[in-house]
């Protein structure tokens, strides 16, 4: 019997918390959506005390809201809000190309080589909210070279915002497999040292996250 690492067993509020993001992600917890600690932890076969830190996590990702008196609520997505975010992590990402070819190394490259494989993975099997996870470590892995550290959280939520934004809008419709490979570009600018080109590559791959119909 394979006995699984101590790292790799997941602790219950871990197991929630995945649970709850992945929910709300995908819109199975609608925005504005009452959230309880009572029903959830029924549904999730816990405690309260579980559901309460799974929920703090969430907040701080901007996906619920919490208030004394109107207890909890998935956030509510807002046009304008997510217009104003997805221009934040633009500037960002931008940035961080410029000063990531500076600093690649063999390891980013394996890193960023795997997720690539495992992005077109999931999208051949229709996994779109594992293909979320690893475009935003995709995006990551490339930031993290830049060493704007400070920027690092900011980005992270920025870019679930946007993924989030996503999946409302209306008349989206790019198949899986080709949003993984739109990533392509992205590592063969970064390996070739073209800091001027990856930023506007990153800046063209942001612009056009949505694909409605009619568009090339």
């Amino acid at each position: 019997m394979n006995v699984p690492l101590l790292s790799q067993i997941r602790k219950p509020r871990e197991v929630v918390y995945e649970s709850l993001k992945r929910q709300i992600m995908i819109n199975e917890l609608r925005p504005e959506s009452a959230l309880t600690e009572l029903g959830m932890a029924r549904e999730h076969g816990c405690s309260q005390g579980t559901i309460r830190e799974a929920l703090f996590r969430l907040q701080e990702d901007g996906l619920v809201t919490r208030s004394g008196h109107r207890g909890t609520m998935v956030t509510r997505l807002d046009p304008e809000e997510a217009e104003e975010i997805l221009a934040l992590r633009r500037r960002i990402e931008i940035r961080g190309a410029q000063r990531a070819v500076l600093n690649l190394d063999s390891a980013a490259i394996e890193r960023l080589r795997a997720i690539q494989a495992d992005m077109e993975d999931v999208a051949q099997h229709g996994d779109e909210y594992a293909l979320i996870e690893l475009d935003m470590a995709y995006h990551l892995a490339i930031f993290r070279l830049s060493g704007l550290e400070a920027l690092e959280q900011i980005l992270t939520r920025c870019t679930l915002h946007s993924h989030r934004s996503k999946l409302w809008a209306p008349g989206h419709r790019r198949p899986l497999l080709e949003t993984a490979r739109r990533h392509r570009i992205l590592f063969d600018l970064l390996i070739a040292r073209d800091g001027a080109g990856l930023a506007q590559a990153i800046a063209d791959h942001i612009d056009t996250i949505v694909l409605r119909d009619g568009e090339a």
